[in-house]
């Protein structure tokens, strides 16, 4: 496997829907194109899907549209781009540096849900790209739970049991006892990292990355609490020869605040 070296951005859980505020996403933007990290990993559940989600009741679905979702998905996954394609195109008129990052996107469960409805009605089938709306922002597509891996470190959507193929839950010490290897995951709506490293000074570290969505979800009551933002990983090679990443956690208050 080809080595692939720089900083990591890491977006999780947008969770967009109709209503959504966007102010965050065109600051995040504005972060990415002054820090210029290598690589941009969206971690999954850009879109919420709320018109088929399986949890909501028929009056809280009352109103909601997929076409509604789908567009509004695309439309702000669509941002990153266009923000780096207006600075390019300003800076090649300036003759300055140009900026082009790898962009992946891993699907999420929300995404699933899309899939688990066109299979369970076959003849939808065909009439909904959403890996080609995906491919359209600019980003390289993984399927769900197929994680990418980068300087060994696996993303991933979530880390899924290998008995039960749900998301292993609890402290990140405990997820880091269940992983051989270093991680980034999203999937859970709480920011959590720990490290550690064996006797050679091989890195082992772990990353939920939270969640990056400025609404309150209704169903959580006094449960949206926790802190969002996104992890910036910023790459080096220790001192015993691995390569390695620092993890900078930037809040949503400190982003909007800066950006």
């Amino acid at each position: 496997m080809a080595k692939k070296h720089g900083d990591v951005v890491v977006i999780s859980d947008t969770q967009v829907t109709p209503t959504s505020p966007t102010d965050h996403l065109h600051a995040l933007s504005r972060y990415i194109w002054k820090h210029r990290p290598a690589c941009i990993v969206h971690i999954g559940d850009h879109w919420d899907f709320e018109s088929i989600s399986y949890y909501a009741s028929p009056m809280e679905k009352e109103g909601r549209r997929l076409a509604d979702d789908l567009r509004v998905g695309e439309e702000t996954l669509n941002i990153f781009k266009s923000y780096l394609d207006e600075r390019n195109e300003h800076a090649k008129k300036h003759k300055k540096r140009t900026y082009h990052p790898e962009m992946h996107f891993l699907m999420g469960n929300h995404e699933y849900r899309l899939d688990r409805m066109i299979e369970s009605k076959p003849e939808l089938d065909g009439l909904i790209d959403l890996r080609g709306m995906i491919q359209s922002a600019g980003f390289e597509v993984h399927e769900y739970l197929y994680p990418y891996w980068r300087d060994g470190v696996a993303f991933n959507h979530y880390l899924a049991s290998a008995f039960t193929g749900r998301a292993i839950a609890g402290s990140i010490e405990n997820k880091l006892n269940k992983t051989p290897h270093s991680f980034v995951v999203g999937h859970q709506q709480l920011y959590q990292y720990a490290r550690r490293q064996n006797v050679e000074g091989r890195p082992h570290f772990g990353v939920v990355a939270g969640s990056f969505y400025i609404h309150d979800e209704k169903y959580r009551g006094a449960g949206n609490t926790e802190i969002r933002g996104f992890p910036h990983l910023k790459a080096f090679t220790n001192r015993f020869g691995f390569r390695d990443f620092d993890c900078d956690f930037v809040s949503l208050e400190r982003l909007l605040e800066n950006y």
